[in-house]
């Protein structure tokens, strides 16, 4: 009887909750002053060829981003940054010289893979937001929160939050049509402190038939990284 009680009380928890203050929670659990991490990225292509590339990642808050190649040799030196939804630059070794990324080019491929520059600048769900109320499914035989919602610039998405830790678990990316274009999966999440991070994240274009794995190693949070990291002359230092 009691554990149909507690059943019932996340329940009606859930579908009191608002997709909005779910997604509250998630950035509460999962949030850090600044983060540094290396990556490691597998892009796995439609007849299973495997390219490999290692990053050297800064980030501060949800919107200061900074990724460098480190491998392979043809993309050592390219540094991505971003800060905010309508700021990003991408550094290119090879010209010497910093470009504006803007237009449909947020939508290209970051690095070749199946990340474009907007998606993996925008891994904190910090511009989604909607109001209609959170729909509690099972989710692996897990309780938890599906939501719809939309970025700043109307593309939709749905998210599956895991309901015990408010931990995201899954999104699709929604294509005019309604169906997922792209498949997001966030998995083997490590407790620092207070926060929650997922150090494995994995992409999959569904059109494609593509995936992206990436793994973060040697992960640091709250080190005291400043605004004036993020800059021209560190990208150019493949900082």
């Amino acid at each position: 009887m009691k554990q149909l009680l507690a059943l019932l009380l996340v329940v009606n928890l859930a579908a009191a909750l608002t997709v909005d203050e779910v997604l509250d929670r998630v950035r509460a659990v999962t949030n850090a002053n600044d983060r540094q991490a290396t990556a490691t990225m597998t892009i796995t292509d439609k007849g299973n060829r495997v390219q490999t590339r290692t990053l050297r990642t800064v980030m501060k808050g949800d919107d200061k981003l900074m990724m460098t190649f480190k491998s392979p040799a043809d993309l050592r030196g390219v540094t991505f940054l971003t800060t905010s939804a309508e700021n990003m630059w991408i550094y290119l070794p090879a010209q010497s010289r910093v470009r504006r990324i803007s237009g449909s080019a947020v939508d290209q491929g970051f690095g070749g893979s199946d990340f474009s520059f907007r998606e993996i600048s925008n891994l904190s769900f910090a511009d989604n937001s909607a109001t209609q109320p959170a729909e509690s499914i099972d989710l692996d035989g897990k309780p938890a929160w599906l939501l719809t919602v939309k970025d700043k610039d109307g593309a939709s998405s749905r998210i599956w939050v895991e309901q015990a830790r408010s931990l995201p678990l899954r999104v699709e990316k929604l294509g005019a049509d309604g169906k997922a274009k792209k498949r997001i999966e966030f998995g083997d999440f490590v407790n620092r402190g207070e926060s929650w991070i997922p150090v494995e994240i994995t992409i999959h274009d569904l059109s494609r038939g593509s995936r992206t794995e990436m793994k973060l190693d040697s992960l640091k949070l709250n080190t005291g990284v400043k605004d004036n990291y993020f800059t021209e002359s560190n990208m150019k230092k493949g900082a």
